[in-house]
Parts: C-alpha cells; structure tokens; sequence
C-alpha cells in the first residue's frame, strides 16, 4: 500500500510539473504576440488578448477606439514603440480556481528622438478553455482607479513590480 500511495504521489508530481511548463511555454508565446502587436500597432492582436472583464465593460468597438486614440495620440506626440521584449515569466500561480502569472518585459520607445527605456510587466490570466492567456498592464492592477473598479477585491501573491523608465544616454 505504501508503494502505491508514493508511486501515486510521483505520477500526479510529474503531471503537474508537466501541466505548469505547458502553461509557461503558452505564457511566454501570448505575451510575446501581445507584445509584437503593441509594436505594430495591430489592434486586432491586442483585442483577441484584452481580459474578457474588460471586454465586458467596454465592448469592442469602445476598445478598438481607445487603442486606435492611444496609436494616433503617440504619432501625434512622435511617440513610437521601438521594441518590445519578453525578458521572462517570474511565476505561475494557482490563484481563485484560476492560473496566473507575471511576466517581464522591456520596451523600448523614440519620445521625438530621445530614446527611452521601460521596463515593465503583463499580469495574466489564464482560460483553461481556450487554453489562452489574457493580459493587463500589470501597474494598472496596482495605479489604476478603472482598472481596480473592473478586479474588484483583487488580490494576488504574485509580486507586481512597478514600472522604470530609463533615459538612454
């Protein structure tokens, strides 16, 4: 009995442990298309990965003029995206029958010829449905008062970082 009971244990540690890399790779793969989307500014990209809570509260059309405003407004600004990196995925919690993470990542901006550097964070959420990941801007979760009233009560053990801007030289 004692064999089977640590056999037991073993098989559903290496089905977990198999079940958190197959949500790591599939982190890493969503962000890195929100974050080429952010880059060329494909609205539709950025859309198919919005929460589904804000989806909700906005409705598409709604989200699709505010990402298109937020384009047109950095082009007027002679604001632009540069690039966007994924550093890395810090971690992967099992948190309210939900999974969710935090990932890392480095975006580099032209602010009207001076070059900046932020260094920010996706929190995501994951759909075990659509075996998909959704994603906010994670310093939302934390400064903004629209953002808090749509994750209402929201608590995590995941640490988020706040964002840093870095002026390049």
């Amino acid at each position: 009995m004692k064999n089977y009971l640590i056999i037991f244990l073993f098989v559903s540690g290496s089905i977990f442990s198999q079940n958190i890399n197959k949500l790591k790779k599939q982190a890493i793969r969503d962000a890195k298309s929100v974050s080429e989307a952010s880059v060329k500014k494909d609205v539709n990209t950025l859309l198919e990965y919005t929460h589904p809570k804000i989806y909700k509260k906005y409705g598409e059309e709604q989200l699709r003029n505010d990402i298109d405003q937020v384009f047109k407004t950095m082009t007027a600004q002679k604001i632009k995206i540069v690039s966007s990196k994924i550093n890395k995925l810090t971690e992967i919690k099992k948190e309210k029958k939900e999974y969710r993470c935090l990932v890392k990542n480095t975006i580099k901006m032209d602010f009207n010829g001076r070059a900046i550097t932020l260094k920010s964070s996706l929190f995501g959420f994951y759909d075990k449905k659509k075996e998909k990941w959704y994603f906010i801007e994670s310093n939302k979760l934390l400064d903004d008062p629209e953002t808090q009233k749509i994750f209402k009560n929201f608590e995590t053990e995941i640490e988020i970082p706040q964002d840093e801007q870095i002026a390049d030289n």
